[in-house]
């Protein structure tokens, strides 16, 4: 009987010891993040006397409230998205975009300087209100995948500037992703916001003395 009594202890307690590492035993989590960036330098390096250089400050950026998740969104129809469950944002993406479009835009020709959170003030030449109305994955059909991403901005003079106010934007121009790879995503939203900030930079005025010649762009 003792035996029985025995046995029965020694499985229980083997199918404890079992249970707790399962238990124990840490699981891998699957989540990404990941980072909008400047790839490299945009311009070459320009006698800073060439032309006017400007103090700019950037409003915060306006985003679409499905895109304050900090999920990566994919567009997979007209009026349907996916909020990808395991890769995400590092950041909120109005901040992420704010950091790079500042980056971008220090280096444009003429730009002196870029302050974030404008509020207006002294110390600046030009303020920027920038909206962004998409910045996604498309996944279409038969892999015709491609980034969206599209920013629209008013630029208003500060102070005793003269210049008149404007307003311009920018569309990227059907950037190909793979559908699958959500570091190429970030790759190419990132690429597309330095583009912006070209077309931003060419919406100031150029030379001192003469009005902006803007570069032509499109318009969301």
């Amino acid at each position: 009987m003792w035996i029985s009594h025995f046995r029965l202890l020694l499985f229980f307690g083997v199918v404890t010891l079992l249970n707790g590492c399962r238990i124990g035993r840490a699981q891998e989590d699957p989540t990404r993040f990941y980072v909008l960036t400047v790839p490299g330098p945009m311009t070459e390096s320009l006698a800073h006397d060439e032309v006017q250089r400007f103090r700019i400050g950037l409003k915060p950026v306006e985003v679409p409230v499905y895109l304050q998740s900090k999920s990566m969104v994919v567009r997979t129809g007209t009026n349907e998205i996916e909020f990808a469950e395991f890769d995400r944002w590092a950041e909120p993406l109005d901040q992420g975009v704010c950091r790079v479009l500042k980056e971008a835009l220090s280096e444009a020709r003429n730009v002196a300087s870029v302050m974030l959170n404008s509020h207006g003030g002294e110390g600046l030449d030009f303020e920027v209100a920038i909206r962004i109305s998409a910045c996604e994955g498309v996944r279409g059909e038969k892999g015709s995948s491609f980034v969206r991403f599209a920013a629209s901005w008013e630029i208003r003079p500060v102070g005793t500037n003269s210049w008149s106010q404007r307003r311009g934007g920018f569309i990227a121009d059907r950037v190909t992703w793979d559908g699958r790879s959500y570091a190429q995503l970030a790759e190419r939203l990132s690429a597309a916001m330095v583009d912006a900030s070209i077309a931003l930079a060419a919406d100031l005025p150029v030379d001192a003395g003469l009005p902006s010649q803007a570069r032509p762009n499109t318009r969301p």
